[in-house]
C-alpha cells in the first residue's frame, strides 16, 4: 500500500488543503516542510481517521473537536468535514498488478461537538472513472494495514518513544509484542491453530460412533477431559506468568522508589543524624553560655588592672620599694613606743617606773615622741595601704597563663572556635532539614518491607508457574499417548478410515502451522532484533570495536527493548539515552519491522529528527530513506538543517505549508486569508515564496538603560 494524494475539507486547521505523496521507487521520499501550529499533527491525525475512523483520534474521538474553531456558528448548521485519500495496492502473486483507490470519510459537526451523518465511500479508480465498492468497511479491512498495526506506520515523532518511554515495563512489552505480532502475522497463526484443535476434538467425537468398542469410547471421552484440562491449565499458566511480571515490574519499581529515596537520603537514618547534629548543637550553646560567664567575670577580676596598669604604675612601685626596703613601711615607731609605756623598762634598759622621777621623766618623752609621730600617721597609713593594696598589681614573676591578657585570649579563641562549630552545625542542620524534606513521607523501611512481600509473591507465583509447567507436560504427554492407542483403536475399525484420513490431515497441518510459529517467534523475532541493532548502531555512529558507550540493541525473547553498553551492562532506554538516540532506537525497531515482515505500507512520520544535530540527523534521515517502501516525512525549518543536501537527491516532491494566521509576527508577506488555516504554496524546494517567507528573529525593540 502507499498513500498517492490527500484532500482535507474543514478539518481543524485544514479548511482546504490538498497533499500529494511521491510513489516513485527511486525517489520514496515526500518532505512537507511546516514550521510549528501549521498543521503537521493534524494532518498525521486526518489521515488516520480518513483511513480507519474516530478509533485513530485522540482519546478515541471523544471531545476531540473536528471543526476549524473559529467557524462562525451563527446559521446554527453544522459544519461538514471531510478526508479524501487515494492510495495504491500491488497484489504480490507473480502480476505485481498495481490497482488505485479513493476513500472518502465525512461527518457533519456542530459546535458543540456533536456528529452526525457519519459516511464512508470507497472507489477504484480505473482508466474510465471511480467504480464505487460496496460494502466499504469490509472493502476497506481488505486493503488497508490492520489498525493494531497504525501507530507503527503514522508516526507522531513524540508519541513513537512509547515503544520504549513508558513508565511500565509491561505496557511497553505489551506494546513491542503487539506490533510484532501484527506484522509477522502470528495471531492469524493462532486463530488457525485454535480452529484445528476445535477441529480434531470434532473427529475424536465422531469417532465414537463408529464403533460400540467401551474402551474407544472411554479413550475419546478422557481425551476430552485432557483437552479441557489443559485449556484450563494454559489459562491458568498465562495468569501465573501475567502475575508473575506485574509483581515482577513492582519489585523494579520500588528498587527504584528505594534509589530514589537513598539518593536523597536514608530517612531513619538522617533523622539519627539530624538529632545527634541538635544534640551536639546544644552542648556548644551550653559551653557558650559558661565561657561567655567566664569572660565576664574575667574582667572582675584586679589581674585586669596588674596587666593592663603595671606598665604606668613602675615608679609608684620603684619608690614604694625603696621605702619598704629603708623600714619606713610599714611604721613600727607608735606601736613599739606604746608597748614600753605599758611595761616598766624602756628598749634602752632604763627604768620607767611613773613613781620615781627619772622613770616619770622618760615616759613623759615617749609620750612626746608618740604625739609627734601621730602627726604624719595619716600620710604614713596612706603609703603603708598602698603598698600592700599595690602588692595585687605589682608585677611579678609567675607564669604566661596566670597572665589576664592570656586568659581572655584563651577564652575568646574558645569562644571563636564554639561560634564557628555552632555555624557549620547550623549549616549541617539546614542541609539535614531540606533533605528530610525533599523525602517527604517516604519510609524506607515500609518500602523495603513492602518489597520483601513483593518477593515472597514473586517465589510463590513462579512455584505456581513451575507447578502448572510440570502439571501441562504430565497431561501433554498423556494425551499423546491417548493420541496413539486412539488412532490404533480407529484403525481396526471399518468405518475409522475416513475419520483418521482426516485427523492425520488436520495434525499434519497443525503440526505445520505450530513449526512456522515457532520459525516466526524465534528466527524472524532474531532477524527483527539483528535489523534493529544494525540501523540504530548505523543511526547514531556506534562502533561497538571503537568503544562507543552504546554497543548493542536488541530484542528480547519476551519482547523487551534492550540496549548495553561496555562489559554487556544494561542501558535504561528510557533513562539512560538522550533525546536523539531515543527517537533514533524507536525507528530502527520500526524500519526493522517493517523491512523483516516485508509489508510495503507508507512510513509517515511527524518530526523524527527532533532533538537531533549532525550526523544523528543525517544518518537516521539516510537510513529512513534506504529502508522504506514510502517516506513522509513532517520536517520543521530546523530538522531541514544540515540535510539539505539530501533532501534534494532523494525526495520525490517537497511541499512547504504554512498558517495564514502567523501573519504579520512570523509570516513576512500578508497571505491575504480572513481565516486561520493551513496553505500550500508553489515551492517545490526547500526555497521561499511570497506565502511562505518567514521572519527569522523577533523585530523587537531592545532599549538600554542611558
Amino acid at each position: 500500500m502507499k498513500l498517492i494524494r490527500a484532500k482535507f475539507q474543514n478539518f481543524r486547521l485544514l479548511r482546504d488543503l490538498r497533499l500529494d505523496f511521491s510513489t516513485n521507487e527511486n525517489k520514496k521520499l515526500t518532505v512537507i516542510r511546516a514550521s510549528n501550529e501549521s498543521g503537521k499533527t493534524t494532518i498525521l491525525n486526518a489521515l488516520q481517521w480518513a483511513l480507519y475512523g474516530d478509533d485513530a483520534l485522540p482519546n478515541k474521538g471523544r471531545r476531540h473537536r473536528l471543526f476549524p474553531i473559529d467557524w462562525n456558528t451563527s446559521d446554527g448548521k453544522a459544519i461538514p468535514i471531510s478526508v479524501e485519500v487515494d492510495f495504491q495496492t500491488t497484489s504480490g502473486q507473480g502480476t505485481n498488478q498495481t490497482n488505485r483507490y479513493r476513500l472518502i470519510r465525512s461527518v457533519e459537526e456542530t459546535t458543540d461537538g456533536h456528529r452526525q451523518n457519519p459516511k464512508i465511500e470507497l472507489f477504484e479508480l480505473t482508466p474510465t472513472g471511480a467504480d464505487p465498492m460496496n460494502p466499504p468497511e469490509a472493502q476497506i479491512a481488505r486493503l488497508l494495514l490492520p489498525p493494531n498495526l497504525r501507530e507503527v506506520f503514522f508516526t507522531d515523532g513524540d508519541r513513537a518513544l512509547s515503544f520504549i518511554e513508558t513508565d511500565s515495563r509491561a505496557d511497553q512489552r505489551k506494546q513491542v509484542e503487539e506490533a510484532i505480532r501484527s506484522l509477522l502475522g502470528l495471531d492469524v497463526i493462532e486463530d488457525a491453530l485454535a480452529h484445528l484443535k476445535k477441529t480434531i476434538a470434532g473427529l475424536n467425537q465422531d469417532s465414537k460412533n463408529i464403533s460400540s468398542d467401551k474402551e474407544l469410547t472411554k479413550i475419546v471421552t478422557e481425551l476430552e477431559e485432557i483437552d479441557t484440562r489443559i485449556e484450563s491449565r494454559e489459562n491458568e499458566l498465562d495468569d501465573a506468568k501475567v502475575q508473575f511480571e506485574a509483581v515482577n515490574q513492582n519489585l523494579v519499581e520500588i528498587d527504584k522508589d528505594i534509589e530514589a529515596a537513598l539518593a536523597n537520603g536514608d530517612q531513619e537514618k538522617l533523622n539519627r543524624q539530624l538529632k545527634r547534629t541538635e544534640t551536639a548543637l546544644d552542648k556548644i550553646k551550653n559551653d557558650e553560655e559558661a565561657l561567655e560567664h567566664e569572660h565576664s567575670q574575667l574582667f572582675r577580676k584586679p589581674t585586669l588592672f596588674r596587666d593592663i596598669l603595671a606598665p604606668a604604675l613602675e615608679q609608684s612601685f620603684k619608690k614604694l620599694n625603696e621605702l619598704h626596703a629603708q623600714g619606713k613601711l610599714p611604721s613600727p615607731t607608735i606601736p613599739v613606743l606604746e608597748e614600753r609605756l605599758r611595761g616598766v623598762t624602756c628598749i634602752c634598759g632604763e627604768s620607767l617606773d611613773q613613781h620615781s622621777g627619772d622613770g616619770n621623766r622618760r615616759r613623759e618623752h615617749i609620750e612626746n615622741l608618740i604625739r609627734e609621730s601621730q602627726k604624719a600617721d595619716a600620710l604614713q597609713k596612706c603609703l603603708t595601704d598602698l603598698y600592700y593594696g599595690s602588692l595585687v598589681l605589682k608585677p611579678i614573676e609567675i607564669d604566661h597563663e596566670q597572665h589576664w591578657i592570656a586568659e581572655n585570649n584563651r577564652i575568646s579563641m574558645r569562644r571563636d572556635a564554639l561560634e564557628a562549630q555552632g555555624e557549620e552545625l547550623e549549616k549541617e542542620l539546614s542541609a539535614l532539614e531540606v533533605q528530610l524534606e525533599g523525602i517527604g513521607n517516604t519510609d524506607i523501611q515500609k518500602l523495603r518491607a513492602t518489597k520483601q512481600d513483593y518477593i515472597v509473591q514473586r517465589d510463590r507465583l513462579n512455584d505456581t508457574r513451575i507447578e502448572h509447567e510440570r502439571d501441562l507436560e504430565r497431561l501433554k504427554e498423556r494425551h499423546r499417548s491417548l493420541t496413539v492407542t486412539h488412532k490404533n483403536l480407529i484403525t481396526k475399525q471399518r468405518r475409522g478410515k475416513r475419520i483418521l484420513a482426516r485427523l492425520d490431515a488436520t495434525n499434519d497441518i497443525s503440526q505445520i502451522l505450530q513449526n512456522s510459529y515457532e520459525r516466526l517467534t524465534n528466527e524472524e523475532l532474531q532477524k527483527v532484533s539483528q535489523s534493529m541493532n544494525t540501523l540504530f548502531l548505523e543511526m547514531i555512529g556506534a562502533d561497538a570495536e571503537q568503544g562507543a558507550i552504546i554497543q548493542k540493541a536488541e530484542i528480547s525473547e519476551k519482547f523487551d527493548i534492550l540496549v548495553y553498553g561496555p562489559n554487556e551492562r544494561s542501558l535504561d532506554p528510557n533513562r539512560d539515552l538522550n533525546g536523539a538516540s531515543r527517537r533514533a532506537l524507536t525507528l530502527a525497531f520500526i524500519l526493522a519491522l517493517t523491512n523483516v515482515s516485508e509489508v510495503v505500507a507508507p512510513n509517515v512520520i511527524d518530526t523524527p529528527l527532533g532533538m537531533m544535530d549532525g550526523f544523528v540527523k543525517r544518518s537516521v534521515l539516510k537510513t529512513a530513506i534506504q529502508e522504506s517502501s514510502q517516506l513522509i516525512l513532517f520536517l520543521t525549518r530546523s530538522e531541514i538543517k544540515d540535510c539539505e543536501d539530501i533532501i534534494a537527491d532523494k525526495a520525490g516532491l517537497v511541499m512547504t505549508i504554512t498558517n495564514s494566521a502567523h501573519y504579520p509576527n512570523i509570516l513576512v508577506n500578508d497571505p491575504h486569508i480572513n481565516e486561520p488555516q493551513a496553505l500550500r504554496c508553489e515551492c517545490k524546494d526547500l526555497a521561499e515564496c511570497q506565502i511562505c517567507k518567514r521572519r527569522t528573529d523577533v523585530e523587537r525593540e531592545i532599549h538600554a538603560n542611558s
